[in-house]
């Protein structure tokens, strides 16, 4: 079980990578206003317990699909058929036009007064909310999952092992809220800083990495057609 977690644990902090994007300008601007502790708080909380949902859902009802999707994966990697490469290069090619849709948007304007009003429930929806639109990138989690399976621990020890996974999927925003509050007024100058870099490069970041998927899976599946794929097996 100790050892199951010493590998957990990097795993969640790699995976809140997937949720920091997403949230960090909000949690921002709910730190700046009022009540800043019990609003972040509270949309920590919809992400964590929103995650932790989603974990138990798979870990207890759906585990015995991991064998079904584990064989079709690597048959689908090591000998794909024609409509699967085609399937995938579609993918692709809809990943370019959702990357280059992103460049042709007007940038909006940083003054958020929905947000600077948000009550304590609708941060917890807000959190719940990103968390289901952060689920596709989850990818760390559901190998995480499958490993707490594979561990053959006992019921309490599979419960306790995913939420400790999830209290350290949050604890980078969670760090960022104690920082607030240990700091005062004098963290706003460092988190305005860090709000500034997200809304610069936050989208620019998530552009790039979407044309990269995107032209790989291209690239890929053109190659498989060709009889050299991007990727040997």
């Amino acid at each position: 079980m100790t050892e199951l977690l010493f590998i957990l644990i990097p795993i969640a902090l790699l995976d809140s990578t997937s949720i920091i994007p997403l949230c960090i300008v909000l949690l921002i601007v709910l730190l700046s206003g009022p009540g800043p502790l019990i609003r972040s708080s509270m949309l920590i909380a919809g992400i964590f317990v929103t995650y932790l949902a989603c974990g138990l859902l798979i870990l207890f009802g759906l585990d015995s699909l991991f064998d079904a999707l584990e064989a079709y994966a690597m048959r689908v990697w090591q000998n794909p058929n024609a409509w699967e490469l085609l399937f995938q290069i579609l993918v692709g090619l809809v990943l370019l036009a959702v990357a280059w849709r992103m460049t042709r948007k007007t940038p909006k304007s940083a003054d958020k007064p929905a947000t600077a009003g948000m009550t304590g429930t609708q941060a917890f929806t807000a959190g719940v909310g990103l968390t289901i639109v952060g689920l596709p990138g989850a990818v760390p989690y559901f190998g995480a999952i499958n490993l707490i399976i594979r561990d053959e621990l006992t019921f309490a020890q599979e419960i306790v092992a995913l939420v400790v996974y999830n209290i350290f999927f949050v604890v980078p925003l969670a760090a960022i809220v104690v920082l607030r509050q240990v700091m005062g007024e004098a963290s706003q100058s460092l988190l305005e800083r860090v709000r500034a870099v997200f809304d610069t490069w936050g989208t620019r970041v998530v552009i790039a990495l979407i044309v990269a998927l995107g032209a790989v899976l291209v690239a890929d599946g053109l190659g498989w057609f060709l009889g050299y794929p991007l990727i040997p097996v």
